[in-house]
């Protein structure tokens, strides 16, 4: 809305109507301000660049406003479950690091193979096999979500972080010996044994009644 400031007029009174668009940005009477029209063009152009980067910093809080309400969003009941797990699972690692030292032999049973040249003998690691029931008060919802979070995630997620606390050329090792690391997690009494009282543990973080778990070998 400034006039157009020339050498011939930079020096002649404020005009009209630079003198109102001076009042609509800053609601403030130039009138009597004695303001050349090169005086006026000044600030005109200096309160319109204060609106913009007035305006751009109202945006950039805004943005960080919402960036904030984001990472603070609080986490669901699966995300709270694997991340609770995913330090379980170290120790699950460490057990069957253990595991992995003690070994035997299995060899097919005599009562079906009487002549001991057909008996087939296989590698054998751990502390034997077993399984853990965990019960709980069956009338919370709660607890039959994160059992039933346990089953997907047992052997997809967290055979995942699992295997990746050994080395490739371990992995190999243990499935050429006919004894797969997968198989140690999942029916090694200790190793099993461990998951579920994480499991149970969470449940009775999350509130859940009358947890127990029950160990039973094979």
């Amino acid at each position: 809305m400034s006039s157009y400031i020339t050498e011939k007029n930079a020096e002649r009174p404020a005009s009209k109507k630079q003198l109102w668009a001076l009042y609509c940005l800053t609601k403030k009477d130039y009138r009597n301000q004695d303001l050349t029209m090169l005086d006026a063009s000044n600030l005109i152009k200096q309160f319109n660049a204060s609106k913009v980067v007035s305006k751009i910093g109202v945006n950039d809080t805004k943005n960080q406003v919402t960036k904030t309400s984001v990472k603070t969003k609080k986490p669901t009941l699966e995300e709270e479950f694997i991340s609770y797990m995913e330090n379980e699972i170290k120790e699950i690692i460490a057990i069957c690091r253990q595991a992995i030292q003690i070994k035997s032999v299995v060899e097919d049973d005599a009562e079906f193979f009487p002549n001991k040249k057909d008996r087939k003998q296989y590698a054998f690691f751990g502390f034997g096999c077993g399984f853990t029931i965990i019960d709980f008060d069956k009338r919370s919802k709660k607890g039959k979500l994160i059992k039933e979070l346990s089953t997907k995630h047992h052997m997809t997620t967290f055979l995942k972080m699992f295997l990746k606390g050994f080395t490739a050329k371990e992995i190999k090792y243990f499935e050429s010996v006919g004894s797969p690391l997968q198989a140690l997690y999942y029916q090694d009494i200790r190793i099993s044994s461990t998951y579920e009282h994480a499991v149970a543990s969470f449940m009775r973080e999350k509130g859940v009644k009358n947890v127990i778990c029950r160990t039973y070998d094979d």
